[in-house]
C-alpha cells in the first residue's frame, strides 16, 4: 500500500514543470507586450466610455479596438501605460490627475460596424512603443492565449488574463451598450475560457508569441468562462480595406451654415489683409464653395519635435494628416490653405467634390501665390493673389 501512495505524492512534482512553464509564458508575453495597450476615453451619447486598444501601426499611428467603444465619435483620448519599477502603473487616478500630459487625441479613421471594428489615429506614439505584429493564421482549439484589458468592475489598469482557445468560428450577436440602445454584430470569433469584462473591450487576444490573433468582444451572457474575441482575419480585412483608402480626399459631410473663419494665429497678414480675405470667403461660400484659411506659429505639441526632426517625405505626411483634422473639424467643402511657422510648411488643398471645379493641379498653383508673397515678404499680397485665383478658377459646376 505505501508505494502507490508515494506515487500520488510525487505526481504533483511531476507536473510542476509544466505549470512554471506556463506561468513563465504568460509573464514573457504580458511583459513584451503591455507597452503597446492602451486605455481608451470615448464620449457616447450620455455618458463617458473606457475601453482598452492595441497599437497594431507604428509608422501609421494607429491604434486597434471596438467599435462599441468609440461610436460614431470622431476622436478618442488614448492612454499609453507609465512605468515604475519596470511595472506598468496600473493606478486609474494616476492618469485621470495628469490626463492633459498623458491622455493623447486621436482620430477615428476607420470603422467596420459589422465586425464591431475601429481603427484610431494617435497624434503620438512614445518613442520606445513598437506595435504588436499580426499572427499569421487564426489559433487552432486548444491553442494558449492571452489578453490584456482594463476592465471598468477592477481597481487597477492592465489586468492579464490566460486563457484557452474553445474554437473559432462565425458568430452573430448582439450588445447593449445603453439602456434600449442595442447593435447586432457578425464576424468570424475565436471563443475561449478566459474570462472578460466591460472596459477589457477592444484589448488584445496573444498567442505565445505575443503576436496579435483576437481583439476583445465580451463575455457570453448566463455562460462561465466563455468569452468571444473577434478574430485576426477580421482585423486584416478592416486594415486591407483602410489602406486603399485617402488620408483626407472625401468630402466633409454635412455642409456649413456659415463661411469658415480665417484664422491667423500666427500674426501673417495685417487686419485689412484678413478682413478683405474674410469677404472673398464670405462671397465664394454664398456660391457654395468653403475656403479655409488658417496659420499657426507652431504645430500640434505631439507633433512638432518630430516634425522638427523627420525627414522632408515624412513632414509631408504629417502636415496632409493634420489637414485631413481640420478638414473634417470644420465640414469643409472646398479650399483649405494651412499654413505653420515652426516647422516652415505650407499646404494647399481642394477636397474631392469640389476638385472637379476647378482646373487640373489647380492647389499647387495657389500655394505658389502664397509662398510667392512670402518670399517676397509681401504676404497680404500672396494671400489676395491666391483668393483672385480661388475665383477665377472656381466654375461652380459648370464647366
Amino acid at each position: 500500500m505505501r508505494l502507490p501512495l508515494l506515487a500520488l505524492a510525487l505526481a504533483p512534482v511531476l507536473v510542476a514543470p509544466a505549470a512554471a512553464q506556463d506561468v513563465a509564458a504568460g509573464t514573457k508575453v504580458y511583459k513584451q507586450t503591455v507597452p503597446s495597450v492602451v486605455w481608451i476615453h470615448s464620449t457616447r451619447t450620455r455618458a463617458l466610455a473606457t475601453g482598452s486598444g492595441t497599437l497594431i501601426d507604428r509608422e501609421r499611428r494607429l491604434v486597434l479596438t471596438n467599435y462599441h467603444v468609440v461610436e460614431d465619435n470622431p476622436r478618442a483620448t488614448v492612454y499609453f501605460p507609465q512605468f515604475r519599477d519596470g511595472q506598468p502603473i496600473s493606478d486609474r487616478q494616476y492618469y485621470e490627475e495628469r490626463k492633459e500630459r498623458l491622455g493623447r487625441s486621436g482620430r477615428v479613421v476607420a470603422l467596420d460596424k459589422k465586425a464591431d471594428l475601429a481603427l484610431i489615429r494617435v497624434d503620438g506614439i512614445p518613442d520606445e512603443v513598437k506595435a504588436i505584429p499580426l499572427a499569421a493564421a487564426s489559433p487552432d482549439p486548444g491553442e494558449p492565449v492571452h489578453s490584456i484589458g482594463n476592465a471598468g468592475k477592477s481597481g487597477a489598469l492592465w489586468g492579464y488574463v490566460k486563457g484557452t482557445v474553445r474554437q473559432v468560428y462565425r458568430k452573430k450577436w448582439q450588445v447593449e451598450l445603453e439602456r434600449n440602445h442595442r447593435i447586432t454584430f457578425e464576424a468570424k470569433v475565436i471563443e475561449t475560457d478566459s474570462p472578460t469584462n466591460p472596459g477589457d473591450s477592444g484589448g488584445p487576444l496573444l498567442n505565445d508569441k505575443g503576436e496579435l490573433v483576437g481583439v476583445t468582444q465580451g463575455g457570453a451572457v448566463n455562460a462561465q468562462l466563455v468569452s468571444f474575441f473577434v478574430d485576426i482575419s477580421e482585423v486584416k480585412r478592416l486594415l486591407r480595406d483602410h489602406s486603399s483608402e485617402p488620408t483626407h480626399t472625401a468630402t466633409a459631410g454635412p455642409k456649413r451654415e456659415a463661411p469658415p473663419p480665417v484664422s491667423d494665429k500666427a500674426k501673417l497678414f495685417s487686419a485689412d489683409a484678413v478682413k478683405a480675405a474674410e469677404q472673398t470667403v464670405t462671397d465664394l461660400f454664398k456660391k457654395d464653395l468653403d475656403v479655409l484659411i488658417e496659420t499657426y506659429p507652431v504645430a500640434p505639441s505631439d507633433w512638432v519635435e518630430k516634425a522638427r526632426k523627420g525627414t522632408a517625405d515624412e513632414r509631408q505626411k504629417m502636415f496632409r494628416e493634420w489637414m485631413g483634422e481640420r478638414i473634417k473639424a470644420e465640414k469643409v467643402q472646398g479650399v483649405i490653405v494651412l499654413i505653420c511657422l515652426d516647422p516652415r510648411h505650407l499646404s494647399v488643398d481642394i477636397t474631392a467634390a469640389e476638385k472637379g471645379k476647378f482646373p487640373e493641379k489647380y492647389a499647387q498653383k495657389i500655394a505658389d501665390a502664397i509662398r510667392k508673397g512670402l518670399t517676397d515678404k509681401k504676404p497680404d499680397d500672396g494671400l489676395a493673389a491666391a483668393l483672385k485665383l480661388i475665383q477665377d478658377g472656381y466654375t461652380g459646376g459648370k464647366k
